[in-house]
């Protein structure tokens, strides 16, 4: 897994990039752990890279997600496709968790 973050007005934006799986969580669990106190309004994820998520993965963003809240900060993610997407929607992350198609589609309503 690659992970790049960038600014985007008041939130950081974290493009993750390859298998959002354990290992990868286990690989960078400081450097995401790191990111609840990294923007203002809170966190951005941009999946669209992302080829393969397992429950580690999930686990890692409702860890950030409730780290975000509990500091009344959003988090939202954006560009889910494929597998990603359809376990996001089958655990209802969605529901919970902001989801966009796109960078674009998430600053026109921000």
């Amino acid at each position: 897994m690659k992970m790049n973050q960038y600014p985007c007005n008041d939130y950081s934006v974290v493009a993750i990039e390859g298998e959002f799986d354990a290992k990868a969580v286990e690989d960078c669990r400081q450097d995401l752990q790191n990111l609840a106190g990294s923007a203002e309004k809170g966190l951005v994820f941009d999946l669209s890279d992302v080829s393969f998520m397992d429950s580690s993965g999930i686990g890692a963003l409702v860890f950030l997600y409730k780290r975000l809240s509990a500091q009344k900060r959003s988090m939202h993610l954006i560009g889910l496709t494929g597998q990603p997407a359809r376990l996001v929607n089958l655990l209802r992350i969605n529901q919970t968790i902001a989801t966009h198609d796109s960078i674009k589609a998430f600053m026109s309503i921000h």
